[in-house]
């Protein structure tokens, strides 16, 4: 009750102190706000190739099959970590798309049960990896960096967590 109501006044009372440091700072608010939308609108447009190319990419890859294709291939070493196959379309989906990952994350719970041994290793799983080339992606794409090093980076942390999962948590 008392957090619900924290919650409601917590963005009048950010605007109000916002609008407070603004006029005691004698800030022009307005041209602030332009300034701020402007630079968010190229953000958008610096962006915007990355995320509908990965957008395709993944739509294709689901579609031709390549997917199932992987998770049988993948399925087989991932066993001797004490994976599930059921995890494997998770482990693939989760570097590549967020969202294309909770759509699967909530698949695994409908057939298997958020309470089950399956359903717990696959939010483990979930909440301990990132949507790497997704990230990496629009950030670097934005800030133009090169990206090579940070996604090997990124897919060897990855691997070690999935190699550590079963592990830690006695699955």
């Amino acid at each position: 009750m008392f957090i619900e109501f924290i919650g409601k006044l917590s963005s009048p009372i950010l605007m109000t102190l916002i609008l407070i440091f603004a006029i005691k700072n004698k800030i022009n608010i307005f041209q602030s706000f332009r300034k701020g939308a402007l630079e968010g609108i190229e953000c958008i447009l610096t962006i915007a190739p990355a995320i509908i190319g990965l957008i395709t990419a993944v739509t294709m890859f689901k579609a031709s099959g390549a997917m199932d294709y992987l998770s049988y291939i993948i399925q087989i070493p991932l066993k001797y970590l004490g994976i599930p196959k059921e995890c494997v379309p998770l482990i693939i989906m989760k570097p590549i798309s967020g969202s294309g990952s909770n759509a699967i994350l909530s698949l695994i719970f409908a057939t298997q049960g958020p309470d089950s041994d399956i359903g717990k290793l696959s939010s483990i799983i979930s909440g301990s990896s990132e949507a790497i080339f997704y990230i990496v992606s629009t950030y670097c794409g934005f800030l133009k960096v090169q990206t090579n090093k940070i996604i090997i980076a990124a897919l060897i942390s990855y691997i070690t967590i999935l190699v550590l999962i079963p592990i830690l948590f006695k699955i």
